[in-house]
């Protein structure tokens, strides 16, 4: 604890799965060090498992940050793929219960629109997620809050939508959003997903929204 200020400085692990840029990393009294899944890649033909590389990346950090001296973890829960998410909760409850820590759930759609440089609380969005093209994973969020999310096919999403809505999403690929008539933004130049990461971390962290390992 900071005596003179009394603000509490937190150190934070985070995991992040995700198919498309998983990822450990440390967040240590607002200083963020990632390291990214694909650095790792296997000297051989056979390819590496997932959490093989995110292994190695908490390793790599590991070496650089004492585990011991985290708060909590932070770890995506989905929606997205079954694998990745199995993957990386195992390996934060298994963390979490050896360091007697307790565990920071973060949803997709929280990530994704936390990467935005500016919310406006009155505007209607929809988060779009990837699932297996032409589905997505879409939540609709407006005042702070997630009024309606399901998996369906763009074309039935858009159906739902109002005009005013804004759809937002890490497109690699804008050719269908292109053809619709609806504003959309594409978040991948904008803050990445490990600031996104840390920043909704630090404030579940700060309202003690956290679990225990076994709750998980």
């Amino acid at each position: 604890m900071d005596q003179d200020k009394g603000i509490k400085l937190m150190n934070l692990l985070l995991i992040n799965s995700s198919d498309k840029n998983a990822f450990a990393a440390f967040y240590r009294n607002g200083v963020l060090k990632t390291v990214y899944a694909e650095e790792f890649t296997s000297n051989t033909n056979a390819p590496e498992r997932k959490a093989d590389k995110l292994i190695h990346s908490l390793d790599k950090l590991s070496r650089e940050n004492s585990l011991e001296e985290i708060d909590a973890i932070a770890i995506t829960i989905g929606p997205g793929s079954f694998t990745g998410i199995r993957v990386g909760l195992s390996l934060a409850k298994g963390l979490a219960f050896g360091l007697g820590k307790k565990i920071i759930p973060v949803n997709n759609f929280e990530l994704t629109l936390g990467r935005l440089t500016e919310i406006n609380r009155d505007t209607e969005y929809c988060i779009l997620l990837e699932a297996k093209l032409p589905e997505y994973y879409y939540a609709v969020h407006k005042n702070g809050e997630i009024s309606t999310k399901g998996y369906l096919d763009l074309e039935n999403i858009l159906k739902n939508l109002t005009k005013n809505t804004i759809i937002v999403g890490d497109f690699d690929d804008e050719t269908q959003l292109k053809h619709c008539y609806f504003k959309y933004i594409n978040v991948k130049n904008l803050k990445s997903e490990a600031e996104s990461f840390s920043r909704l971390a630090e404030d579940k962290f700060k309202n003690d929204e956290m679990i225990d390992s076994a709750d998980a």
